[in-house]
């Protein structure tokens, strides 16, 4: 390796792990000629190769900074045949959600709503009239499995939609991340393979990624959803302990599969689970 491009990755290298960060300055020629004892000319080409890169940018009168507007790496398209694989994404999702942080970018490869829509000042005054009136023992009434209260609305929601399910089996949890991180935790042991769908919910890769399991990617068409033929295919092929798949505007698609389709879903699933 040459020194222009060792010298350009220890530097890539601080952007990465955003000990450089997007809008900063990046030392000026003059200091890593000093600082790193190298020519102006090797300085020169380094600075060069990190433009053609994307990564930093030129402002007239003003030196170099790191670009604002660089790429954020994306998953890997699905596979054409479904097949197990393991998930390394952690270092992805955290590039994705550093780049949410940034003004100027519309997060859309995130979750989370523009912190500009929120009616801050409302909101601040009905908390602080809240906790006025809050009886200190509501604190703990919340903890797991949660409010008994909330359990038997949900139970009677269940029953309004023809299934009978007790307060007593419904836990409260912080999201459905949390939700689905147990439902995993439940049904699978680290080797295991599941099926989702590709392109998937980087919060799906991560919780797969943490608990060591691998993944069948199946399609997932914009229009209409996951490809159930695949779908049929890798639990035949691939023993699926589990399927993590969003049916009403998935995510990132925003794909909501026809209620015909969610039924023979539900078919499907059920008869690869009486097997």
């Amino acid at each position: 390796m040459k020194l222009y491009e060792e010298l350009a990755g220890h530097i890539s290298g601080l952007i990465a792990d955003g000990t450089l960060r997007s809008g900063e300055r990046v030392p000026s020629v003059r200091e890593v000629v000093r600082e790193r004892r190298v020519s102006p000319a090797t300085a020169m080409r380094a600075y060069q190769l990190l433009e053609s890169r994307g990564l930093i940018e030129t402002r007239p009168r003003s030196g170099y900074y790191v670009s604002e507007k660089r790429d954020v790496a994306v998953p890997r398209k699905a596979r054409s045949a479904p097949r197990t694989t393991r998930v390394e994404v952690s270092e992805l999702v955290f590039q994705i959600l550093d780049a949410s942080r940034d003004r100027a970018v519309v997060p859309f490869g995130s979750a989370f709503p523009s912190p500009t829509l929120f009616p801050w000042r409302r909101l601040a005054r009905y908390l602080g009239s809240g906790a006025r009136h809050m009886d200190p023992w509501s604190t703990v009434e919340s903890l797991p499995p949660g409010s008994v209260d909330l359990r038997r609305q949900i139970a009677r929601r269940y029953l309004k939609h023809g299934t009978n399910v007790s307060a007593e089996e419904i836990v409260i949890t912080g999201g459905a991340l949390e939700a689905l991180n147990l439902s995993l935790q439940v049904l699978t042991r680290p080797g295991d393979a599941i099926a989702i769908e590709a392109p998937a919910f980087y919060g799906c890769l991560q919780a797969v990624e943490m608990l060591g399991l691998k993944v069948v990617e199946i399609p997932t068409n914009p229009g209409d959803g996951v490809d159930l033929g695949a779908l049929a295919q890798a639990i035949d092929r691939h023993g699926i302990r589990a399927c993590w798949l969003m049916t009403t505007f998935q995510n990132p698609l925003g794909a909501t599969m026809p209620e015909a389709k969610k039924r023979e879903l539900v078919e499907l699933l059920e008869n690869a689970a009486c097997r």
